[in-house]
């Protein structure tokens, strides 16, 4: 009995950013998502993800569409590249969308199906964002490598 109540508290008390979605055991992938803009392919953030890149995804109702950033005047990217970055506490962002496909919750994550091939990815909660990597064999359009993203949490404007 005291180890089912160590988990529901730790449940109660864990970050918004890491919390499954109580009501079944799929992980809670709805919202929009950023790449980490000082990660690398396999190196996490080293400022904890408080600048995010300007291409990310938006989930909603089982689609994933790409997403770029069109309005960011930010000068402290990566590569001194201008407006290719935006802080993570912007209120809002304006963005261009295109539609991907299909995207499924899944325990450890989601699954991506896209070009006919269905891609599991699994998604672990790091201090303040979350590392995402592909799992079981790979489809032909998966990169080998880890993605370090962050659920962003102000409003995008998409751009018709």
């Amino acid at each position: 009995m005291p180890g089912i109540i160590l988990i529901l508290s730790l449940l109660l008390l864990a970050p918004a950013d890491h919390a499954v979605a109580a009501t079944s055991t799929k992980m809670d992938v709805e919202g929009n998502w950023f790449s980490c803009e000082f990660a690398h392919s396999q190196i996490p953030p080293n400022d904890g993800c408080l600048m995010l890149d300007d291409d990310g995804f938006m989930v909603s109702n089982g689609q994933i569409d790409h997403v770029k950033v069109i309005d960011s005047r930010e000068q402290g990217c990566r590569h001194q590249r201008l407006g290719q970055c935006f802080e993570r506490n912007r209120d809002k962002v304006v963005v261009s969308r295109d539609n991907l496909g299909p995207i499924r919750a899944t325990a450890e994550g989601f699954a991506i199906t896209y070009w006919g091939c269905t891609q599991d990815y699994r998604m672990v909660p790091r201090a303040g964002y979350f590392e995402i990597t592909p799992t079981s064999s790979k489809c032909l359009w998966t990169r080998d490598k880890r993605y370090f993203v962050y659920r962003y949490r102000g409003k995008l404007e998409v751009n018709k």
